[in-house]
């Protein structure tokens, strides 16, 4: 790498070391320019690459390089804005409706309420009373139970790294949704309170897509763009060795991490010239994986069926389907 990041620390050797359920994530110039523009502007990064190239694990890179807490909300065709935000727990109403006896007191409205992810980041506080008021507490007929933290809230740590993951399959209008919290760091509940982030907060917001869906030009026009290509020879060998590490791996053959990784290369180049998908980082891992323990490498006999179980799926499923 050349570029040394101004807002944050990197190793020597450009790679965060993993923690744990997390591997090791390797930087270079245009991701580490492009995680300081976005911590300088306090914009969202928005990175754009196929899948398994890596764009969702930077996102617990950078908490684990900062230092900050880490939360993760990976969202689908049925993602609103209000389950980031707040929204009510009908089930829990509707059961405890069910549950009660003639003439007992019902909670309020407020009881119900379910604190998002963005909710928990910006206030855990008022996120961990539901937005109730001490009195309003206070006042209940039966005992007040906190919500469930996110999967990882740590307590301990303010500043936050939240990674939104695969957002061109919310719905079409969660993009713009979004702009008002992260713009003003502020939002509403619908029918709560309003939920102000602490001036001193420090929040990077890491957003994924897969290219699927086009986003709407007033979000882009928010967001610091990251898009990961596909990484070259050296990036993959360096990779590996970073996953693999010698301490932990001392018979893995290393000259698989070449060998492999030319392979690979080769199958890019084939896969967008016939128009099928091309291996992604995460194949080549699962390459090196299979040849490791199996006891192979790119001249066995075997290693054309490995690649086609790892790395040229589209072409292996469809030649094995046109025989059907």
């Amino acid at each position: 790498m050349d570029y040394k990041p101004k807002l944050f620390e990197l190793p020597p050797d450009g790679t965060w070391s993993g923690a744990h359920d997390y591997p090791p994530y390797v930087f270079n110039d245009d991701i580490a320019i492009a995680v300081d523009v976005a911590l300088a502007t306090n914009r969202p990064l928005l990175i754009a690459g196929p899948p398994g190239s890596g764009k969702s694990m930077l996102a617990p890179a950078m908490a684990g390089l900062l230092g900050w807490r880490y939360l993760r909300h990976t969202l689908t065709s049925r993602s609103r804005l209000e389950e980031l935000t707040g929204e009510a727990d009908h089930l829990r109403r509707l059961h405890d409706a069910q549950a009660a006896r003639p003439g007992e007191t019902f909670p309020p409205d407020w009881y119900y309420r379910k604190p998002g992810l963005l909710w928990w980041a910006f206030s855990p506080e008022t996120a961990a009373r539901r937005g109730a008021t001490s009195a309003e507490i206070q006042r209940l007929s039966a005992p007040f139970v906190e919500p469930d933290r996110p999967r990882g809230f740590n307590d301990q740590v303010a500043n936050t790294v939240i990674l939104l993951d695969e957002i061109d399959k919310a719905e079409p209008d969660l993009p713009n949704d979004l702009l008002e919290p992260l713009d003003r760091m502020s939002f509403q509940v619908p029918n709560g309170p309003r939920v102000d982030a602490a001036t001193e907060l420090r929040l990077l917001v890491v957003i994924t897509t897969n290219g699927e869906r086009e986003l709407p030009p007033a979000f882009l026009r928010r967001c610091i763009s990251l898009v990961l290509g596909d990484p070259d020879e050296n990036r993959l060998k360096n990779i590996a060795a970073h996953h693999y590490p010698k301490r932990d791996y001392p018979k893995l053959d290393r000259s698989l991490f070449g060998a492999v990784a030319a392979r690979v290369i080769e199958q890019q180049k084939s896969a967008k010239d016939s128009g099928q998908r091309p291996p992604s980082t995460s194949e080549y891992l699962d390459a090196l994986r299979a040849c490791d323990r199996l006891g192979i490498d790119p001249e066995h006999p075997l290693w054309e069926r490995i690649s086609l179980a790892t790395l040229a799926k589209d072409s292996g499923i469809e030649s094995e389907m046109g025989g059907i």
